[in-house]
């Protein structure tokens, strides 16, 4: 993208993190390489973690960078953005992920593409890495289409996004109620479009996330799908009316009831099929459990990590 960033332009880049230190240092490392004479950045790591897990990484970060440490107690991931946002002061906020690795100049390509179509938040993807060994049914998992830069977004991930702080509004921003479950920042984020806020996607701004080993195994994944299904019944299916809300949920146990009859099937004929089928039916599963109680999946919570 050949427009560059505006000279002087200030940007704070917030990482929430829990109990992932290395991960944690060696984003730090690459991001060192960032900003430049144009682009002056701070980093801003709010450790999740009461007992200062990342403490020791964000200190021995070296670079030009500065960085600012600080501790959100309350287990949170909400609270832990909210905190970072909180001590922004620059004109735009980052937010990556602690266990992802930016490509060489994704925050310029951020910063270009929220100039260039006059953005308040700006979503880049990120790519999952697997081992060159891993099966085919894995990789149609994680695999995701590209998107055209410029296109409009009405949701998005905090895991690589850039928004304009002007357009951020009073706090708090990320709901704590999402907390321990995830989709605080999907939630957010489609309350921004919601305000008419200008959403848009930027290929270039690329980031890596290794996929870790538990990640890889297909009961992880149904699980991931589930929570995700919960958190789409939270954010979008509530705002219906009642009546497409019933219609919505007919339409869920038919998609549900066919599904299940269909997989013994798709599982003799072709495992890679089977598996994206069952993934499309824990999300379902976890739209209607959420229709049906208020009992929230808490992918999050501390018993996870132990």
């Amino acid at each position: 993208m050949a427009i560059a960033p505006p000279p002087s332009l200030t940007v704070d880049i917030c990482i929430a993190t829990y109990r992932r230190p290395a991960q944690l240092a060696t984003l730090l490392a690459a991001l060192a390489h960032h900003g430049g004479a144009s682009v002056r950045c701070r980093i801003i790591v709010i450790d999740n973690d009461a007992g200062g897990s990342a403490r020791a990484a964000a200190a021995s970060a070296a670079g030009a960078t500065p960085v600012l440490y600080q501790i959100e107690p309350c287990q949170n991931i909400a609270l832990a953005r909210n905190r970072a946002l909180a001590l922004c002061t620059a004109d735009y906020v980052a937010f990556i992920d602690d266990d992802e690795i930016p490509h060489p100049h994704w925050l310029h390509a951020l910063l270009a593409c929220a100039r260039r179509y006059q953005a308040d938040a700006v979503f880049g993807p990120v790519h999952a890495l697997l081992p060159p060994q891993a099966p085919a049914w894995l990789r149609a998992c994680y695999r995701k289409p590209p998107r055209r830069t410029g296109s409009p977004v009405v949701w998005g991930g905090a895991g690589n996004v850039l928004l304009r702080r002007a357009a951020l509004g009073p706090a708090p921003w990320f709901d704590p109620h999402f907390g321990l479950t995830g989709g605080e920042d999907t939630e957010f984020f489609h309350r921004l479009h919601l305000q008419q806020r200008r959403l848009v996607w930027c290929e270039a701004a690329a980031a890596s996330e290794p996929v870790s080993p538990v990640r890889r195994q297909p009961g992880w994944l149904r699980r991931r799908a589930f929570r995700s299904g919960q958190v789409y019944y939270r954010v979008f299916v509530r705002r219906y009316s009642r009546g497409a809300r019933a219609l919505w949920f007919g339409g869920k146990v038919v998609q549900l009831v066919g599904g299940l009859a269909l997989a013994p099937l798709l599982r003799l004929a072709s495992y890679r099929a089977f598996m994206t089928l069952t993934l499309r039916l824990a999300g379902t599963a976890g739209q209607l459990s959420r229709c049906l109680s208020r009992r929230d999946f808490e992918e999050y919570h501390a018993r996870r990590y132990q």
